[in-house]
C-alpha cells in the first residue's frame, strides 16, 4: 500500500531538517547537524557484485533497544503506523551515481511481519517490490508492506542522495 502525504507537513519537515540537511537559511560555518551516518560496503552488491557501491546508514533502533539520541523524534512516525512492537528503524542515504542502480532483492527478516519505508526527499530511485512494483521515492511518501517478500533498493542519479526510514515492527494482524 503506498499513502502520498503521510505525516503532517509541519513533523515532516522536522525529520527531512534532522536527517536531510534540508535547511536551506543555514549560514557557511554554522556546525552542520548532528545526525551521524556510518559507512556501510554491503549493499547487497550490484549486479551481483558486492562492493561497488556503499551507502550510510543510521540506526536508530535495533536488538530490543534505541540506538540513537533521535529515538524520540520517531514517536509520531510510530503511532501513525499504529505499530504494536518495534523490531527496527533504519535511516538510509543512498549516495547519488551517474545512473540509477538497482540493488539485488533481499528480505529483511524471515518470517512475516509488517514494514514501512517513509520516503524523505523526491528522486529518480525506487523500491522495487517481489512482483516487480516500482515505487517511486517521493518526498513524504510511505510504502507499507511485507519485508520478509523480495525487495530491494536503489541509487538516485538525479539528486545528490537518496534518503529513507525503514521501519520493521508488527501490527495487530501478525500478533
Amino acid at each position: 500500500k503506498v499513502i502520498d502525504n503521510f505525516l503532517d507537513e509541519v513533523y515532516f519537515n522536522s525529520l527531512t531538517f534532522l536527517i536531510c540537511d534540508k535547511d536551506r537559511s543555514r549560514k557557511r560555518g554554522d556546525a552542520p547537524p548532528e545526525f551521524s551516518w556510518y559507512f556501510q560496503s554491503d549493499i547487497e552488491g550490484i549486479d551481483g557484485v558486492p562492493g561497488k557501491l556503499f551507502y550510510m546508514t543510521h540506526m536508530i533502533y535495533e536488538d530490543n533497544k534505541p540506538t540513537s539520541k533521535f529515538y524520540d523524534a520517531m514517536f509520531p512516525l510510530l503511532d501513525k503506523l499504529e505499530v504494536n512492537c518495534l523490531l527496527r528503524i533504519k535511516a538510509n542515504l543512498y549516495p547519488r551515481t551517474e545512473t540509477v542502480h538497482e540493488h539485488r532483492k533481499h528480505s529483511d527478516k524471515d518470517y512475516p511481519h509488517s514494514g514501512a519505508i517513509l520516503y524523505l526527499n523526491t528522486c529518480d530511485g525506487y523500491t522495487k517490490l517481489h512482483d516487480g512494483t516500482k515505487v517511486d521515492s517521493v518526498a513524504n511518501r510511505v510504502l507499507l508492506f511485507d519485508p520478509s517478500e523480495e525487495h530491494c533498493s536503489t541509487t538516485t542519479s538525479n539528486e545528490p542522495a537518496r534518503f529513507n526510514i525503514n521501519i520493521n515492527y508488527i501490527q495487530e494482524q501478525y500478533v
